[in-house]
Order: structure tokens, then C-alpha cells, then sequence
């Protein structure tokens, strides 16, 4: 029979507190008096949960928490893997960052690698399938970060991409727009997969036409392969008046190629991004981007695997976080400040 996994929730309901102190006991003793911590950890015991090590042993850790990012050279991971090691240096984690691959060829050497390192937990930002979660779970805690698989169990911390993508869509329209194209991520990622259906969703509701060859994917975030593309799509008779884009780097590609075709910017091309580094201010005109808490992805997902590297047997919960519009000069003839709250869970101009 299947043992029952115990949640936050179900120590805070018997220890008769919140599961914000739950928390607070698992990974910051110190800020927690001690007649609370004896309170919960009663609560632990009675579920038959292995108790946390005490603060000063939290300090003498030496333990390594294993990331895997699939690509060094693209912005936006730089910024999650930083809210990665602000959180696993609070607990005093050091931090190993790994680039390669993960599939079914690569697997035993990643096994191999968190056994010589003695890795206490995993965070992967990589698009993998249920097998591969299941074999590396054998060895350490998981938690996915940004990418996630919707059928497996391992915990994640990641944001809407569908509602995001819808909500561009409808915001370029409201501009007046119905010639839209997107340029997108690689097809295996699960972001890639939720933008499409996300823009096809809105362009369907709106009864707008989208030819075959306005739905592209990039091989990997990439602004020499993007501009590349981009000049091919532009150069056709039959142009978009606007491009939703998956990556701010993509964004910025488009912008520079319509440059180099005297396509004004925003007049007769919009773009909108995605992420909103730091790129969208630096570009010009600069770039309307939805922003996605980068660094509190980073920074959660190594709380969550902390939390479950602690406390054994413990079941780990996952987070949905909020993404912001930031309206910039790709994009133009906006609808007013009401009417945008429809676009996005916040609206923020620059």
C-alpha cells in the first residue's frame, strides 16, 4: 500500500500553526522561538517525519545542490541560477552549475557526476521526460525550475506561459494589429509548446488568419540564427504588422532586422519579448516584455529542494509565479491603463 505524503499543511494542522512557520522551522530555526520549534517538531515526529538539523548544524554543512541549465550564453537563466545561490548560500549549500544535456545517452554520466560530488538535491531547467525525473529521483531530491513536466511528480517552480502569450496576442491586437506572426523557442520546451498555444489561442478567438510561415521556431535562443530567419520572413510580400517573440534576444533580432528593411518601429512592426533582461532597455527603440520574477524563480525552487533535502519524507509543494507586461517603445497606440489590466496579472510602463 501506498504510503500517504505528508504536506506543509498537514504539520501546521497539527502542530495548531501556520504553514509560513512551518517553513520558518525547516529552514530558518533561528527566527523562530523555542517553545514553537519543540511545538512542531512534536507535530513531526507524531507523522513519523525525521526532525531538521539544528542551526549550528545547518552551519557546518558542506553540501553541494547540483543545477542544470541547458544553455550557458542565453541571459535569462544568468538570473535564475543567481536567485539559485542567494538561496542555497543562506543555507549554507555551495552550488554546482552543469551544462550539459540530459537524455537517455547522457544520463549515467549525470548519475555518475552527482554521486563524485556527493550532491544533497537537483534543480533542472531542462525539458525532461518522466523516465529520466524518475531515475535521477532515485539518487536526490528534484525540483524543476522554469521547465516542468505536467506528468510527473517531482515539484516545480515555473510561470504561465499559455496566459502570458495569450495575453500579448490580445494586447497587440487591441493596438490595432491583425497581421501577427511569433518567433519562438525550441519546439521541446515546454515554455515554447505553452506560448504557441497561448498565441494561437488568441489569434483564433480574435478570427485572425495566421499563415504557416508566420509560426517559427528557432533552433536555441539565439540572435545570429533569430536574425537570420527573421530577414527571410521580412523580406516577404505578405510581412506581419507585429511579432510576438519568446525571448527578449529574439526581440531584439527582429528589431534590428526590420532596420535593415526600413521597417519603422512600432508604426509598421510591434514586437513584444519575453523575460524583460536587462537587453529590452539597451536596444533601440526599446522592447515591450512580459517580465517573469527571474531571480524569485531561481530563489524558490532552491527554498522548495531545501525544504525536502531537510526534512524527509516531507512532500515537497509547487508555485505558478506571476508575469508583469512592461509596455516600452516596440509597441505603440496603446489602449489606456484600464483597459491594459485585461492584458496581464500587473502592467508596469517605462
Amino acid at each position: 500500500m501506498k504510503q500517504k505524503k505528508i504536506r506543509t499543511s498537514d504539520i501546521a494542522k497539527l502542530a495548531g500553526v501556520s504553514p509560513a512557520t512551518i517553513s520558518r522551522v525547516l529552514n530558518h530555526r533561528e527566527l523562530v522561538k523555542p517553545e514553537t520549534i519543540a511545538i512542531v517538531e512534536h507535530a513531526m515526529r507524531e507523522l513519523g517525519l525525521s526532525l531538521p538539523p539544528s542551526v549550528s548544524e545547518k552551519k557546518n554543512r558542506k553540501e553541494v545542490i547540483l543545477v542544470n541549465c541547458p544553455q550557458g550564453t542565453n541571459p535569462f537563466y544568468e538570473e535564475v541560477i543567481s536567485g539559485v545561490i542567494t538561496s542555497a548560500n543562506a543555507h549554507g549549500f555551495y552550488t554546482l552549475l552543469n551544462y550539459s544535456p540530459l537524455n537517455r545517452g547522457t544520463i549515467e554520466d549525470f548519475l555518475e557526476l552527482i554521486h563524485k560530488i556527493k550532491a544533497s538535491g537537483v534543480i533542472t531547467m531542462s525539458p525532461l521526460s518522466t523516465e529520466l525525473l524518475k531515475t535521477i529521483t532515485k539518487e536526490v531530491p528534484l525540483v524543476q525550475c522554469c521547465e516542468y513536466n505536467k506528468d510527473s511528480d517531482c515539484p516545480y517552480v515555473s510561470v504561465d506561459d499559455f496566459s502570458a502569450a495569450e495575453n500579448a496576442v490580445r494586447y497587440l491586437i487591441s493596438c490595432g494589429r491583425n497581421k501577427i506572426a511569433i518567433l519562438n523557442g525550441p519546439s521541446q520546451y515546454k515554455y515554447a509548446k505553452e506560448r504557441l498555444a497561448g498565441f494561437q489561442k488568441a489569434m483564433e478567438a480574435a478570427q485572425l488568419f495566421v499563415p504557416s510561415s508566420w509560426i517559427v521556431n528557432v533552433p536555441e535562443i539565439s540572435y545570429t540564427m533569430a536574425y537570420s530567419i527573421v530577414t527571410q520572413l521580412l523580406a516577404s510580400e505578405n510581412r506581419p504588422n507585429a511579432i510576438f517573440a519568446a525571448s527578449d534576444v529574439l526581440a531584439a533580432a527582429i528589431i534590428n532586422a526590420a532596420k535593415h528593411y526600413h521597417i519603422r518601429i512600432p508604426n509598421d512592426l510591434m514586437v513584444i519579448g519575453f523575460d524583460n533582461i536587462d537587453l529590452c532597455q539597451i536596444t533601440r527603440p526599446t522592447i515591450t516584455s512580459f517580465n517573469q520574477p527571474k531571480q524569485q524563480l531561481g530563489f524558490t525552487a532552491c527554498e522548495i529542494l531545501v525544504e525536502n533535502i531537510l526534512s524527509s519524507g516531507l512532500s515537497p509543494h509547487s508555485m505558478i509565479l506571476s508575469t508583469e507586461l512592461v509596455i516600452r517603445e516596440s509597441t505603440a497606440g496603446t489602449p489606456s491603463k484600464r483597459d491594459t489590466s485585461r492584458f496581464a496579472s500587473d502592467t508596469r510602463y517605462e
